[in-house]
């Protein structure tokens, strides 16, 4: 699920009115602490990057059954989904530096004016879905943490919390029988004489 939605942003990036370059596709999801390894092609590229995931504790309360036959009293038993926030880093990998800064300010400008995406199922088991993408801040302290973790090297970027993102675990749901009467009768015990 959360491969699907860096996918979409990267695909939202790469659209016609997004980033351009002669090269073919400049967003790509990728680990930006690897941008020095020579394999990871992630050389002038903006780079997607999962930095974090939070459950989303709002989200927590939902009931774990859900009546659906009522006939017969039965409930169905199921595992709760998880309801993710993600923090994405998106830094632009570049030669140039006022290259990079064209791209970072296009990602910002792209993201404000789509805020609300959403993933099209490609196949019958799954199932489309939307999520919301905004800003994120973070101070200089913590944003010197995160480059120092990546590797060092600092490089033009933005900072984005992705919420909710509901990832539901597939497996099968068992049935409840409902106490449905309660035997109330009272009986008088004789004491023994």
């Amino acid at each position: 699920m959360i491969n699907k939605v860096l996918t979409v942003l990267k695909d939202r990036l790469n659209l016609p009115n997004g980033l351009q370059d002669q090269a073919g596709e400049i967003a790509v999801v990728g680990n930006i602490a690897r941008h020095e390894d020579d394999t990871s092609n992630l050389d002038n590229k903006v780079v997607i990057t999962l930095l974090s995931v939070e459950e989303e504790s709002t989200m927590k309360n939902t009931p774990r059954y859900l009546k659906f036959n009522e006939s017969e009293h039965i409930m169905e038993r199921e595992s709760q989904p998880a309801y993710l926030n993600l923090y994405v880093m998106i830094a632009a990998n570049k030669n140039m530096y006022d290259g990079a800064l064209v791209n970072i300010s296009k990602v910002i400008e792209i993201f404000q004016a789509n805020n609300v995406l959403k993933y099209n199922a490609v196949s019958d088991e799954e199932s489309d879905f939307i999520f919301r993408i905004e800003l994120h801040s973070v101070p200089f302290d913590q944003l010197s943490y995160i480059w120092g973790l990546l590797g060092g090297k600092i490089m033009p970027s933005v900072l984005y919390k992705i919420s909710v993102v509901k990832i539901v675990a597939k497996q099968e749901k068992t049935d409840i029988t409902l106490i449905d009467e309660i035997n109330t009768e009272s009986k008088v015990i004789k004491p023994k004489e």
